[in-house]
């Protein structure tokens, strides 16, 4: 188990970004999708980012923002964590 996320096509990259902007509680999402997305696949939304001081972690591995203390595993409500 290597934990990778594997995106098969265009429109698993899609479903990955659709539930990121979702996470993000964005209330408009605007998707831009050329050549059936192999050209381009764009998504644009207004959620929330992340915060400044996990930009300096975001590509370690085993990163995660949404876990503080051990009870949040209780309450997850998010797409992007299984």
């Amino acid at each position: 188990n290597n934990n990778k996320q594997v995106i098969h096509g265009p429109s698993s990259a899609l479903k990955e970004l659709l539930e990121n902007a979702l996470d993000a509680r964005s209330t408009q999402i605007t998707i831009l999708v050329k050549d059936g997305g192999k050209k381009l696949l764009q998504i644009t939304d207004n959620g929330c980012g992340m915060r400044e001081e996990d930009a300096e972690i975001v590509c370690e591995r085993h990163t995660t923002s949404k876990l503080e203390k051990f009870e949040d595993l209780e309450c997850m409500e998010t797409f992007g964590f299984r």
